[in-house]
Order: structure tokens, then sequence, then C-alpha cells
């Protein structure tokens, strides 16, 4: 064992932890498949990024039911991912589109830095092989 290679560890897990956490927290809240359409709009009416706002508006809002399952399993699956080390790239790639998503829609400062720290973790992770170590990328490579 290495010291290294438990940081990495324990960062995948920490990634894990939060997109699980946010993704299951969703998926037992009854609520929030119906309530997707007002917080997206609530969304694009509190953006700064005009653009999102009219991406919200003219292709998430009217299908808003589909989205909502979009999130909730992307982030479950992207949590799973992370625990298991593997894909992570494809791991990787979709968190950081939720992350980017989640920036754009963040009003206030705190909420914005947290999805920077989340999208720089995620390239750490993948950029030294997070997977590797206890992960099933190094199961798979033997």
């Amino acid at each position: 064992m290495n010291f290294s290679g438990i940081s990495l560890l324990l960062l995948r897990l920490a990634i894990s932890y939060v997109w699980l956490s946010a993704g299951l927290s969703k998926l037992f809240n009854s609520q929030f498949i119906n309530t997707f359409s007002d917080t997206l709009n609530g969304f694009a009416k509190g953006t700064h990024y005009v653009f999102y706002a009219d991406f919200l508006n003219n292709y998430v809002i009217p299908h808003a039911q589909i989205f909502a399952q979009f999130t909730i399993w992307g982030e479950i699956l992207t949590g799973i991912a992370f625990l298991l080390g593997f894909p992570l790239f494809l791991a990787v790639a979709v968190g950081i589109f939720m992350n980017l998503n989640y920036y754009f829609v963040a009003t206030a400062v705190p909420s914005q830095f947290l999805n920077l720290i989340m999208i720089f973790s995620q390239f750490a992770a993948y950029g030294n092989n997070a997977g590797s170590f206890w992960g099933l990328s190094a199961s798979l490579k033997k």
C-alpha cells in the first residue's frame, strides 16, 4: 500500500459519495419529479447565463419529466462508477457534464465554487488513474 494509491481511493470514494447521496436523495423524494419543472423555471429565471436560460426554457423544461429521470440516474450511475473505479472515463465525462449544468444554474457563489471543486476533483481522479487502485479497472487490467 502506498500513500498516493490510498489518496486516490479516498478521492474516488468521496466523489462517489457526493453523487450517490445526491442521486439517492432525489430517487427517494416522491416530489422530485413532480416539482422538477418548477425548479427548472426558477433556475431559468435566476441564472446569470442567458444562453443557459434559453436552453432550459426551450429544451429542458418542456421535457422536464425525462430530464428529471436523467438527473436521478445520471447521479446514481456516476456514483456507482466512481465507487467501482470503472468505467472511470465515462463517469468523469458524465460527472463533469452534470456539474457544468449545475454551475450554470447556481446563483450563489458557494454553489458555483462547490461545482468547480467537483469538476477539478473528477479531472484529478481521471488524470491520476484513480480506478487503478482497488478498483474494477485494476482488476480488469490483470
